[in-house]
């Protein structure tokens, strides 16, 4: 348990480390708000958030949907295709307060290509992963370290060996369970490979060529589906279940050199 603190806490130290980060490659690296169903909205707003990287506007990303049947709000990432899960390092937010944040939404929507092929779905939620304070108490940071995914990876896909061994296909985060809007702010995806920070829409730089993209008809499926038992589980109380034979398989994947 110790050494898993101890590899958070390093991670946690990277992301803190360059929380103004632009693109670190030459892909655009871009958050692509989409809403599906009626009463859905998924969109930045004007003096809702934290202080932009540019401006006076003080955008946050909204997410709100019904939580009915087919409804979904989603930011959805591109530019972190083909990045192999092993190099991913963080996945965070700061998030307001009133607003949602539950066991479900907002939630980080992985699509996992697996190394045989099969896509796998892996679900992170809000409320799950420790509240961080930051400097303004109406605004709470939660991070999703290396450790945690591949931890959530092991308990919620039936394969995790071929899960951890492969790379990020889509990735999004989504509010479709819960009623009320989450603001979102300072968002961050951050790997050893490309790195982005969004405070505000212009961080998307030359925008998304070919017009905006959406998650595919699956992929909507799928996140609509019931989620798994484990990722409704606190953080903590799922690193401390990893058993042995699961941590083989996680260290299994951190040594592999392909």
């Amino acid at each position: 348990m110790k050494t898993k603190l101890a590899i958070g806490l390093a991670a946690l130290a990277l992301v803190f480390a360059g929380v103004a980060a632009a693109d670190t490659t030459g892909t655009a690296l871009t958050l692509n708000p989409v809403s599906h169903g009626a009463q859905s909205h998924a969109n930045w707003q004007a003096q809702e958030g934290r202080p932009d990287s540019q401006g006076s506007a003080n955008q946050a990303l909204v997410l709100e949907a019904p939580g009915t049947p087919d409804t979904s709000a989603v930011a959805l990432f591109r530019g972190f295709e083909d990045v192999r899960i092993r190099d991913l390092v963080a996945l965070g937010y700061e998030h307001r307060v009133p607003g949602t944040c539950t066991p479900t939404d907002p939630r980080w929507t992985i699509f996992i290509r697996g190394r045989s092929g099969h896509t796998w779905l892996v679900n992170l939620g809000c409320a799950v992963t420790p509240a961080r304070p930051t400097d303004d108490p109406h605004w709470i940071h939660r991070v999703f370290t290396l450790s945690v995914i591949q931890a959530q990876i092991a308990k919620q896909v039936p394969k995790a060996s071929d899960a951890l061994n492969g790379t990020v296909g889509d990735l999004a985060l989504v509010v479709d369970r819960s009623k009320g809007p989450a603001y979102l702010d300072n968002i961050e995806v951050r790997s050893h490979t490309a790195n982005k920070v969004w405070t505000y829409a212009g961080d998307n730089g030359i925008g998304v060529p070919g017009g905006p993209p959406d998650l595919s008809a699956d992929e909507l499926a799928s996140i609509a589906a019931p989620i798994a038992a484990d990722a409704l589980r606190d953080e903590a109380d799922v690193l401390a279940s990893i058993t042995p034979e699961e941590q083989a398989l996680i260290d299994e994947s951190n040594a592999a050199t392909d």
